[in-house]
């Protein structure tokens, strides 16, 4: 499941994914018609609301958002969620260890 329908993701993630054989389960970005479009290039889901992406159960969810998103995010993932963070980790280190708060 991917947060964020930037170029990172149709030109690295998603092709990387695909190479080793990895499902796409869906993405959610605030952009509705960038999601679709990406969801249909790649045979995917495109959730109109954080609150749907995040119930999918079962997956890994992808952080390509930019690392001022990452907050929000995290909170609404559920307890126990496993979460791949593609971007740095804050932008300074306040930010940071708010993020790690939350994982923690």
């Amino acid at each position: 499941m991917t947060f964020g329908a930037g170029s990172i993701v149709s030109d690295a993630h998603y092709p990387a994914y695909r190479k080793g054989g990895t499902p796409i389960a869906g993405l959610y970005d605030p952009d509705m018609d960038k999601s679709k479009r990406l969801a249909h290039a790649w045979n995917t889901v495109a959730f109109r609301s954080v609150e749907e992406a995040t119930a999918v159960e079962g997956v890994i969810f992808d952080l390509a958002t930019p690392p001022a998103a990452h907050a929000t995010v995290l909170e609404a993932l559920p307890d126990g969620a496993a979460v791949l963070i593609q971007k740095p980790m804050g932008g300074n280190l306040a930010a940071a260890t708010e993020l790690l708060q939350i994982c923690r």
